[in-house]
């Protein structure tokens, strides 16, 4: 997103670029509003309120799972197999809260994830551990390519939201048939030996997921921490919440959004390469998980980045225990989409609603 800035005119009141300045330099003396909050003119949220009742909440479940061997299982293989959900939600998170674009394409980076693993596990002679990260970034590179190919190029020509994502459907189904021209259509596997298993609350998790779920850990910490502690993260906002106002106070928007798209294709990326070890790699990989991520997203989104970790978690585990009581995952699947609708007609949420970091 890197529009040509709307510059002042020179009979401009000097008071508008104060205020600009105030979306970049951040918190005021009283240290109590943000750019979002400012733009917006609603008080600002409370992360660290919200966060404290959900690591109580997280802690009560863990103590609960010590005493009942159904919680424990749908706790623990909840929180490991669909790890690689929410790193997928969470990049997708990045790029919808910043642009508000619903971009379909995401699900071919999740793709491609696990394709890049498997070409460098197969070609290398690599284990799966060496060749998650490079999957990753080589996922990160080519998300950005795609933005400066297509969707930069569309932005700057001023294509309207839904023009863009009618865009990514065709980008979507271009790579998915690119994929298949290249890796072929049979379902691919990694040629890796049985991965350890560790016994968690009594229940045994390939080394793998818990990887995955360390990865999740750790990347969110990371992403939160940059975008609410860092000067970039603070730029990412002020872009966010004001575009025009960002670039007149002397934020460069290609700087930023490169580096929007770049993370949010390496957590996508991360995602397909722990599906795949998981199961297996297939051109539709990444589009089998794209409306449970969307719905996650959105729902998520009615806090902030952490919500969206906290509800994929939340659906990793909805789906475990449904699908051991019940017996099928696409009843379970199904259940969960509904819920996720009732949430959003609840909140009056919109699906071409550009929700802010």
């Amino acid at each position: 997103m890197d529009r040509p800035a709307r510059l002042a005119s020179t009979d401009e009141p000097a008071v508008d670029r104060d205020v600009a300045a105030q979306h970049v330099e951040g918190p005021t003396t009283s240290g109590h509003h943000n750019v979002v909050a400012e733009s917006s003119g609603r008080s600002p949220r409370r992360p660290g309120r919200t966060t404290s009742i959900l690591v109580a909440a997280a802690v009560g479940l863990v103590v609960l799972a010590s005493l009942s061997d159904f919680v424990a299982k749908s706790l623990v293989i909840g929180a490991t197999e669909n790890a690689a959900l929410v790193l997928a939600a969470l990049g997708f998170a990045l790029l919808y809260r910043l642009t508000g674009l619903l971009n379909v394409a995401y699900a071919e980076t999740i793709t491609l994830g696990g394709y890049f693993a498997v070409w460098l596990s197969s070609s290398l002679g690599w284990g799966f551990y060496a060749v998650v990260l490079p999957a990753g970034i080589l996922a990160g590179l080519l998300s950005v390519g795609t933005y400066l190919a297509i969707f930069r190029v569309a932005k700057r020509r001023r294509v309207g939201d839904l023009e863009m994502i009618a865009m990514s459907f065709g980008l979507s189904i271009f790579l998915r048939h690119g994929l298949q021209f290249i890796f072929g259509y049979q379902v691919q596997f990694f040629d890796i030996a049985p991965p350890d298993t560790i016994s968690v609350l009594g229940v045994g998790v390939p080394s793998f997921r818990l990887l995955a779920l360390a990865s999740v850990a750790l990347l969110s910490i990371l992403i939160y921490q940059f975008i609410q502690r860092t000067r970039y993260g603070l730029q990412i906002r002020a872009l966010a919440s004001n575009e025009g106002l960002a670039q007149a106070s002397g934020v460069r928007p290609l700087t930023v959004t490169l580096l929007i798209w770049f993370v949010a294709g390496l957590a996508g990326g991360l995602a397909g390469a722990f599906y795949g070890v998981g199961s297996s790699v297939s051109p539709l990989l990444g589009s089998r998980q794209l409306l449970l991520v969307l719905l996650v997203v959105l729902v998520g989104g009615i806090w902030d980045l952490l919500g969206v970790v906290w509800v994929g978690v939340a659906t990793g585990i909805a789906l475990t225990a449904m699908t051991l009581q019940f017996g099928d995952g696409l009843y379970s699947s199904l259940v969960l989409i509904f819920a996720f609708l009732a949430v959003l007609k609840v909140r009056g949420r919109r699906l071409t609603a550009g929700t802010k970091v």
